[in-house]
C-alpha cells in the first residue's frame, strides 16, 4: 500500500498544481481548505477521491492509501461542471483543464529511501532497507477465510504470513539471548531441556508478537516500517492473530513447564503479558514504554539461566542487566530517524517528545555496559580477559552514542534555538550518528554474547590443564 503525499492545507487561492513547499504525509491532523479531488492510477484505471470541505476541523479519514501501478497522480480543485474521467485516454483529453501532475509518494522505491522534497517536514529515514510490497488486488477477506471458502490459496503462502506475524527476526534474537544464557549458566547441560527451552521460547515470543500486531493495525499502517505487516494488509484478521497467539502461547508455556521447569514457564507467561499488553498499551501514552520494553528484553536471559541454575546466582542478573541496558542505544537510535512516523501514528516516544533525553539515555546505558561486563569477571561467570575484550566492543558503541548525544546537545542547546534552530547539516549529522549507533548495537550484542561463552569460567581448563592433573 502507498500513501498519498499531499499539501498541509489548500487555500481558496491555490493554483494548480496544488503542491506547497511545506508538505507531509496525509494524516488525521491534516486540514483541507475546501473540497478537493485527487486522481490516481490503481490497477490500470484512473481513480478519484474527494476530500470534502471541513471548517477548521481535522479530516476524519486516517489516511488515503492505495496500491498503484503508476506514480501518476493528478490533483485539481473541484469544479461544479467537471464530470470526472476514468481512463488514461480521457486523462489526455483533459490534460490542459486538469493540469495533471506527479505527486511524490512517501514510501521508498526499490528498497531505498525515497529522497523527498528537502523543504518537507516529518520525512523519515529508516536506517535499513524497506521494500514496498508489489501491487495486489485488495480483498476484504483474510487468506485463511479465502482458503476455507475454496479459493486456491497455497498452504505455503498461508504459513508464510503467520511466520511474519511472529516477527521472526525479533523472535530469533529473543531465543538467542535465552539459549546463550543457558550455555553460560554454571548448571549441568541437558540437551533435552535445551531443546525444549529453545522451542518454548520461540513459541511464546511469537505469541507475544502476534498479539502486538493484532492490536495495532490502524497505527502500523501509518508507518513505512510496519505498513506491510500481514494484519495491516488484511492477510490476517486481528481475531485470527489472537487465536494464533493463544495456540502458540499455550503450547509454548506447556513445553516450558513440562520440558524445563515452572519458573521458566512463569517468566515466559509474564513476558507475553508485559509485551503484548503493558508495553503495547503504553506506546500511545507515555515514554515509559521504552523502559518496560527493556524489561521484556531482559527476561529471556533469566529464562535460560533458570532452566539449569538458580536465579539467586548473580550471573543471571548480570546477563539480564546487560540485555536491559542494550535496549536503549539500540532502540533510541532507531526511533530517532523515524520519530516523525511514530508521532504521526500516535506513539509517544522519547525521540519525538524529548530528543535530548533520547540521546542522553542512549549514552548513559552504553556507558553502563562497561561495569556490567566487568561484573561478569568479578562474579566468576567469565574469566578476567572478558573484561578487556568486551571493552573494545562497548567502547565502539559508546563512541557512537557519545557523538549522537554530543550533536543532539548542540542542535537543541539554548544558543542554537535562539539563532533559529539547527542547520540542515547539523540535523543530518545527528541522523548519521544515530544510524551508526543503531548498526553498532546490531553487531555488538551477538559478538559480546559469543565472547561471554568463549570466556566462560573454566571453559578451557580441560584443554590447557597438564596431564598429571596438577
Amino acid at each position: 500500500m502507498w500513501k498519498l503525499y499531499v499539501p498541509l492545507a489548500l487555500g481558496k487561492s491555490v493554483k494548480l498544481p496544488a503542491l506547497a513547499d511545506t508538505v507531509r504525509c496525509w494524516s488525521s491532523t491534516s486540514h483541507i481548505g475546501h473540497t478537493t479531488t485527487f486522481f490516481y492510477y490503481n490497477n490500470e484505471s484512473l481513480q478519484r477521491k474527494n476530500f470534502e470541505y471541513k471548517q477548521s476541523a481535522c479530516y476524519p479519514d486516517r489516511g488515503f492509501q492505495f496500491t498503484p501501478n503508476s506514480s501518476l497522480v493528478a490533483s485539481r480543485l473541484n469544479d461544479p461542471g467537471f464530470r470526472g474521467f476514468s481512463t488514461p485516454a480521457d486523462t489526455e483529453k483533459q490534460n490542459e483543464q486538469t493540469k495533471t501532475i506527479d505527486i511524490k509518494l512517501c514510501h521508498p522505491v526499490s528498497g531505498d529511501i525515497l529522497e523527498l522534497d528537502k523543504n518537507a517536514t516529518g520525512i523519515s529515514k529508516v536506517p535499513f532497507k524497506v521494500s514496498p510490497r508489489k501491487p495486489r488486488k485488495v480483498n476484504n477477506r483474510s487468506l485463511l477465510q479465502r482458503r476455507v471458502s475454496g479459493e486456491n490459496i497455497s498452504l505455503k503462502k498461508l504459513i508464510k504470513q503467520y511466520w511474519v506475524l511472529t516477527k521472526p527476526n525479533l523472535t530469533f534474537l529473543i531465543m538467542l539471548s535465552s539459549t546463550c544464557s543457558y550455555v553460560l549458566a554454571p548448571g549441568p547441560t541437558n540437551i533435552v531441556a535445551f531443546t525444549w527451552l529453545t522451542l518454548g521460547t520461540l513459541l511464546t515470543s511469537g505469541a507475544a508478537n502476534a498479539i502486538n500486531m493484532g492490536r495495532e493495525p490502524s497505527f502500523d499502517r501509518q508507518m513505512v516500517r510496519t505498513a506491510s505487516r500481514p494484519v495491516v494488509q488484511g492477510l490476517i484478521t486481528p481475531n485470527e492473530a489472537y487465536t494464533f497467539a493463544a495456540i502458540t502461547g499455550i503450547i509454548g508455556c506447556a513445553i516450558l513447564y513440562y520440558g524445563v521447569n515452572s519458573t521458566v514457564a512463569g517468566l515466559a507467561l509474564l513476558n507475553i503479558f508485559l509485551y503484548s499488553w503493558v508495553y503495547t498499551s503504553l506506546k500511545r501514552k507515555s515514554i515509559l514504554n521504552t523502559w518496560i520494553g527493556a524489561i521484556v528484553g531482559a527476561i529471556p536471559p533469566l529464562m535460560g539461566w533458570a532452566a539449569c541454575s538458580s536465579l539467586s546466582d548473580p550471573g543471571a542478573w548480570c546477563l539480564a542487566t546487560f540485555l536491559y541496558a542494550w535496549q536503549f542505544p539500540h532502540f533510541n537510535s532507531l526511533s530517532h530517524n523515524i520519530k516523525a512516523e511514530y508521532k504521526r501514528a500516535g506513539y509517544v516516544m522519547t525521540a519525538s517528545v524529548n530528543p535530548m533525553l533520547n540521546a542522553r539515555v542512549a549514552l548513559r546505558y552504553s556507558l553502563l555496559m562497561f561495569p556490567i561486563c566487568f561484573a561478569f569477571s568479578y562474579f566468576g561467570v567469565c574469566d578476567k580477559y572478558f573484561a578487556f575484550d568486551s571493552s573494545i566492543l562497548n567502547g565502539y558503541l559508546t563512541y557512537g552514542s557519545f557523538m549522537f548525544w554530543w550533536q543532539q546537545n548542540k542542535n537543541h542547546s539554548k544558543a542554537t534555538l535562539a539563532n533559529g534552530g539547527p542547520t540542515k547539516e547539523a540535523i543530518a549529522k545527528a541522523n548519521i550518528y544515530a544510524r551508526k549507533t543503531f548498526w553498532g548495537s546490531i553487531w555488538q550484542l551477538p559478538v559480546v554474547l559469543a565472547l561471554m561463552i568463549l570466556h566462560k569460567k573454566g571453559q578451557w581448563d580441560r584443554l590447557f590443564s597438564s596431564d598429571d592433573g596438577s
